[in-house]
């Protein structure tokens, strides 16, 4: 079920940047019998700041920037017990991103916490970690550890450090945990190739990777199983949000599934469809000749044909056999149809005049006045009198 909720835009304000070399390219997310174009929300703002990740030890001198330890740029997309995926275009360009729940300033507002893990492939490679929430742990050894973030050694690039190798075949697996009234996320940058195909194999609530309050792990760290019910909280819905309307909106787009594997992709550029006819470029009045239709695509919808601008019927689509009906230069056409695409392809054709009537035209150009009886009468006489004179 896809589901609009449009609300204004997330603002960006505008800063001086280098524009991105990316092209722009349509993408599409499937969950199993689940698929749908998505459209990234669009700003002028790179990434890191259109998150807006808040935790105190960024910026020691600035009291302002609070301990949110959460995305506050995009609060109003967030929702309570909910996790999004949204594609973001910004200066520096597309970027993938992940928010769990919701943020809180007053956290008693909000639901209780959970945990989260993202087993991530096929992320492209020239791309890089914006935001890895939460990555405070690199930065200050003496914050105690709660997230577990592994990644591959070709996808470190951005991070502040890793964890340890993610499983084999898997570029990067993220686990998180929260507290009440708090998010979680990330923001992977580079998506704006024409071949980008990820996938993100999830694990919600008490499938994840690691959950604290949870005793399945109680001797390895970070798991706690004296943590309280502010992290055993549950995420109930995944989202998708997908802009519309040039950006300035956006809807919200369920998933099936919390358990399902998801594909994020580029759409291909469909190649304008071409068509050629072949068949002979000579024929004669009266005699059937065949022609046949070739298109760039196997996935043709219809095939129309029409001599000198009259349609003409074909049994099987692809081939026409037809007669002319004189002689003459005539304009063999068809048009082909694909989805919405349609390409038409045309031939001249010489015909020339049916066979009894080029016998009798070459007979009487000969014999000027006479038909071929009469010819053949004539020869008779003659060798009659021929033969009455040697007679006499």
């Amino acid at each position: 079920m896809i589901t609009a909720l449009f609300a204004p835009a997330v603002s960006a304000q505008n800063q001086s940047e280098q524009p991105t070399d990316d092209e722009d390219h349509t993408y599409r997310i499937v969950q199993g019998d689940q698929s749908f174009e998505v459209r990234p929300i669009e700003g002028d703002v790179p990434v890191e700041e259109f998150y807006d990740y808040r935790y105190p030890y960024q910026d020691r001198d600035n009291p302002s920037w609070g301990r949110s330890f959460s995305s506050q740029g995009t609060i109003p997309l967030q929702q309570d017990s909910t996790s999004i995926l949204m594609l973001y275009e910004g200066p520096n360009g597309v970027s993938l991103i992940a928010i769990h729940d919701k943020y809180h300033e007053n956290p008693e507002n909000g639901t209780a916490g959970s945990s989260v893990s993202f087993q991530l492939t096929g992320l492209p490679e020239n791309g890089e970690w914006a935001v890895i929430d939460d990555d405070y742990d690199w930065r200050n050894e003496t914050v105690e550890k709660d997230d577990i973030h592994q990644l591959s050694v070709d996808h470190r690039a951005g991070a502040a450090g890793n964890d340890g190798e993610p499983p084999e075949g898997v570029d990067a697996r993220l686990s998180w945990v929260w507290t009440t009234g708090r998010s979680d996320g990330m923001a992977y940058r580079g998506l704006g190739g024409e071949d980008v195909s990820i996938t993100i194999d999830p694990a919600f609530n008490g499938n994840s990777y690691h959950r604290y309050g949870d005793d399945r792990r109680p001797d390895e760290d970070p798991d706690d199983p004296e943590e309280g019910e502010e992290y055993n909280g549950t995420i109930d819905d995944w989202q998708v949000i997908s802009a519309t309307d040039g950006g300035e909106d956006y809807k919200r787009i369920w998933f099936d599934s919390l358990e399902q594997e998801v594909q994020i992709e580029t759409i291909p550029e469909s190649e304008p469809v071409t068509a050629s006819i072949s068949g002979p470029d000579q024929a004669t009045a009266g005699q059937n000749v065949t022609f046949a239709a070739n298109a760039s695509t196997d996935s043709v919808d219809s095939y129309e044909w029409t001599v000198d601008g009259t349609p003409v019927e074909s049994t099987n689509g692809s081939a026409l056999t037809h007669a002319f009906d004189e002689a003459g230069t005539a304009e063999v056409n068809v048009t082909v149809s694909s989805a919405d695409q349609r390409a038409t392809a045309s031939k001249t054709v010489e015909v020339g005049e049916a066979e009894a009537e080029a016998e009798t035209q070459a007979t009487g150009d000969s014999t000027p006045g006479f038909g071929a009886g009469a010819a053949i009468l004539a020869l008779g006489a003659v060798i009659l009198l021929a033969a009455r004179r040697v007679g006499s």
